[in-house]
């Protein structure tokens, strides 16, 4: 039976988004996280290679204070022994990806690189003439990346279509490093990230992604 062109627009999309989606799991030669050991979570030496970039720990531990953003998953004091809270921070990076792959110019030359602070866990997402791709827990940046220094909390908020990347980025939740025009292009081709939210929908008998528009904000009680 042929399908729908609905269903298969759908299925369009659930295919651009998950095509450039990669996890680099752990081997000798790459650094531990903190979700391996939280004592590897050099805070202090990322704070050293990007001046001031530990002002976001601030920035998001106030934002968590006053409910603004939800507390992050990563826990300090005890080891990520099965695996859970580094599959749940790779599943929201994950998707973060999907979304900076969708937003993508056609053979972007713009790559780029995360830290989330709280493990040091850092993401690649590397530009080549076949799309956006995304590698999770690599050593580092590559040279010329710009680095975007951020937080769990913040990337949950983005994914749940609450929050932009330049709203996260006004605000002080996320810092950019790297050549100012690099900076500049990074923002004008991300900046509205966050106003689109990726979610399941099986109403049609099988789960399918869709891109819809960030809810709109709760009018308040009279």
């Amino acid at each position: 039976m042929p399908q729908s062109p609905g269903k298969l627009a759908r299925g369009a999309v659930a295919a651009s988004v998950f095509a450039g989606l990669t996890i680099t799991w752990p081997s000798a030669p790459v650094l531990a996280c903190g979700y391996e050991d939280p004592t590897s979570a050099a805070q202090g030496a990322l704070n050293w290679v990007y001046p001031d970039s530990l002002h976001v720990v601030g920035a998001i531990a106030m934002a968590v204070a006053a409910r603004e953003l939800p507390p992050p998953n990563f826990n300090p004091t005890e080891k990520d022994l099965f695996g859970f809270r580094f599959r749940k921070t790779a599943g929201s990076i994950a998707q973060l990806g999907g979304v900076f792959r969708l937003a993508s110019p056609v053979q972007s030359s713009l790559s780029f690189s995360l830290v989330l602070v709280e493990a040091v866990l850092w993401t690649r997402f590397e530009a080549d003439p076949d799309g956006l791709h995304t590698q999770i827990h690599v050593n580092g940046p590559a040279p010329g990346d710009v680095v975007l220094v951020s937080g769990e909390s913040v990337i949950a908020e983005i994914d749940a279509g609450r929050l932009t990347i330049g709203r996260a980025f006004d605000r002080g939740y996320l810092r950019l490093y790297g050549p100012k025009d690099r900076v500049d292009q990074f923002l004008g081709l991300y900046r509205n990230v966050g106003e689109t939210v990726i979610t399941e929908d099986d109403t049609l008998g099988s789960t399918w992604v869709v891109i819809q528009p960030r809810p709109a904000p709760a009018a308040p009680a009279q």
